[in-house]
């Protein structure tokens, strides 16, 4: 017990007398964590928020027939069912479509048969002018392409008849708004699915089904989907993923970086601060050795000043950490940075082995002194 309490002594005292020399070492630990565990929590996050916004570009999922298929439709319901597979709150939106030649007067057009309601989610880039009606029952009503509409002359309000050449079916349906997309929805009308399911007599069937789905594993889940639907194909849109996945690659580089240098800094700060502490104590240390103190309880001491600081740092580091996550998180996401337990470990092992490894050459100076020269002043 009195070894015990005379080594905590001697710990206290050694704070006491070299407040400045401490503070510096503590600092330097402090912002290092608190870069690493800020960076930490906005890396866990990453995949989530840059998936959220990748999704402002729209579907990243296309499901259809396969080549074995004979049939080039499937029954729009599958598009649920696969739905279902992924967890719902990584569902952002999804439709099926049904696409089909309609003669509209004297023009043959592209008519795509679609959810209104999930137009803002699947395709949250088109620019609409006028009202989109939600209601997925509504029939008789569109949404033109600006390029058939600026050729066309088709107007907002204007009622059209749409004529499948194959059935004789017509559908007449009145023009609600014009999107423009930049692409070749531009040549496109756009009608509510059910519409264009009795217009092509093709009752419950889709030709497509557009995903929007944040999360990792989506290749894993579209296999496995392809296991359970044999005749169904969901692959990624390369625009799309392919480009989620090149800048989530870049972040993770450039996170990787970041905490490396930042390591590496606050080992050469805390390595110099603890390599003056040695220098500025010498007489200490050798008055120790001549009264009997071994190099191991020496050491012990030192390794119990660096195991200190980067636990006071980590505790401010963290706290600090948090904080910058969520100004990360708040001026490039424009949302919050959830808090994962698992930094808190991760950091704290990582603040003890940088304090461990920046006391070795102090450590050995340590060792290495001769009480005898030190003491006659040589």
């Amino acid at each position: 017990m009195r070894k015990s309490k005379m080594f905590f002594r001697m710990l206290g005292s050694s704070f006491q007398q070299r407040k400045s020399r401490m503070l510096i070492a503590l600092f330097a630990i402090i912002v290092g964590t608190a870069v690493i565990s800020g960076l930490l929590s906005v890396y866990y996050d990453i995949n989530i928020k840059m998936g959220m916004e990748f999704r402002s570009y729209g579907a990243n999922l296309i499901l259809t027939p396969n080549s074995e298929s004979q049939q080039k439709v499937f029954p729009a319901s599958t598009a649920q069912e696969i739905a279902g597979v992924f967890p719902q709150e990584n569902i952002v939106g999804y439709t099926p479509n049904l696409y089909g030649l309609a003669q509209v007067y004297s023009s043959r057009l592209v008519v795509v048969g679609t959810w209104f309601d999930q137009i803002a989610k699947i395709t949250p880039y088109w620019q609409i002018t006028g009202t989109v009606d939600t209601d997925r029952s509504a029939s008789g009503t569109a949404l033109v392409g600006k390029a058939v509409s600026d050729k066309l002359g088709y107007k907002i309000g204007n009622v059209l008849p749409l004529k499948d050449e194959t059935t004789g079916n017509v559908q007449e349906v009145t023009i609600k708004a014009i999107i423009s997309s930049g692409g070749t929805e531009d040549n496109q009308i756009f009608i509510n699915l059910p519409d264009a399911q009795k217009l092509f007599h093709q009752e419950g069937l889709a030709n497509a089904a557009y995903f929007s789905v944040t999360g990792e594993g989506l290749e894993a889940t579209a296999s496995a989907i392809h296991t359970k639907y044999p005749l169904m194909v969901l692959s990624p849109i390369k625009q799309i993923s392919g480009s989620e996945a090149v800048m989530l690659d870049k972040i993770s580089s450039l996170v990787y970086i970041v905490v490396v240098i930042i390591l590496l800094s606050t080992l050469l700060c805390v390595a110099t601060t603890m390599m003056t502490m040695v220098i500025e104590r010498k007489q200490e240390i050798a008055l120790k050795k001549v009264l009997g103190a071994q190099n191991k309880a020496l050491s012990l001491e030192f390794l119990s000043e660096a195991g200190v600081l980067a636990l006071a740092g980590t505790l401010a580091g963290l706290l600090l950490g948090y904080f910058l996550a969520q100004v990360i998180g708040q001026s490039v996401f424009q949302s919050t940075i959830s808090f994962r337990w698992a930094v808190i470990p991760l950091v704290t092992v990582t603040a003890l082995l940088v304090a461990g490894l920046a006391s070795l050459i102090p450590l050995r100076s340590v060792i290495g002194i001769e009480p005898a020269v030190v003491l006659k002043g040589e």
